[in-house]
């Protein structure tokens, strides 16, 4: 069972000015942008920790464009039982707990395809490799630098630019992260929309066609189609081509658009492609 999260005094001594210095100006004179919060869950059973991540987190969010809520779990059975109702946008994850460990947590995800981004935090350096197999999008090891953990957030988000790497998706019965590479494109349904993978796969998705809107390198190449150009192979007067072998509808009124952002893409896929060589 888990425990009841008490909090804990241990760390008033903590300096947060290290913290509130590397964050100063980040926000500037930028406005606040309202709509979904960016939603951040911690999982960890020392209560203690749970409390003085927290503030890390509660001091990161006054600086960042987007509200942010943080949410906490004092084991990895509250958050799974939480998560599909629930979904965050990251995870901050103790590896060892109580119960079901972080670890098993994390592969549990991974194992229902959900590419949920997670940092895992812990005391153990061995467990780095294997945060290496669930993909973990970072290793922090405790006592926790608070200013580490700030520098990682700030290059996930890339300082406001949002969630590119892994969109979250609402379906009728769950609620998962998956990468946006997976998404060849997405379809509107009214308010709801059809996502096409890679795989060759469906998701009916609860969310409407502008949810994807912002993701890097999407466009509409319709008023019902939001293409991803990674996945596109090449362009007519009136559709799309793409890599699956599918072709999609191209509005006359958005050819212009389309056609040009495809080029510059394609050049500069062409000049990361060469620069790896």
């Amino acid at each position: 069972m888990c425990g009841i999260i008490s909090l804990l005094s241990s760390y008033e001594n903590l300096n947060f000015v290290t913290i509130q210095t590397a964050l100063k100006g980040t926000l500037q004179n930028s406005e606040r942008v309202t709509g979904m919060p960016f939603i951040i869950a911690v999982c960890d059973d020392d209560a203690e920790q749970l409390e003085y991540i927290r503030r890390i987190l509660a001091e990161w969010s006054k600086h960042q464009r987007m509200d942010v809520k943080i949410e906490s779990f004092s084991c990895a059975e509250q958050f799974l039982f939480a998560y599909p109702s629930h979904p965050c946008d990251i995870l901050l994850l103790d590896i060892e707990m109580r119960g079901l460990s972080g670890m098993e947590l994390a592969k549990k995800l991974r194992s229902q395809k959900d590419r949920l981004p997670i940092i895992f935090l812990t005391g153990f350096s061995e467990y780095i490799s294997e945060g290496y197999d669930v993909e973990a999008l970072h290793y922090l090891l405790k006592p926790i630098d608070g200013k580490k953990l700030c520098e990682v957030l700030d290059r996930h988000i890339g300082r406001g630019n949002g969630r590119a790497e892994a969109v979250l998706v609402r379906t009728k019965d769950a609620a998962m992260h998956i990468s946006a590479e997976q998404i060849v494109y997405v379809e509107a349904f009214g308010r709801k929309s059809q996502i096409a993978l890679s795989d060759g796969s469906y998701m009916d998705c609860e969310q409407k066609i502008g949810h994807f809107e912002q993701l890097q390198g999407f466009l509409h190449c319709h008023r019902s189609y939001l293409v991803n150009l990674r996945h596109v192979k090449g362009i007519t007067k009136a559709t799309v081509i793409l890599d699956t072998g599918r072709e999609i509808p191209l509005s006359r009124r958005l050819y212009q658009q389309v056609n040009q952002t495809f080029i510059q893409y394609y050049k500069g896929a062409q000049k990361s492609w060469s620069d790896g060589v």
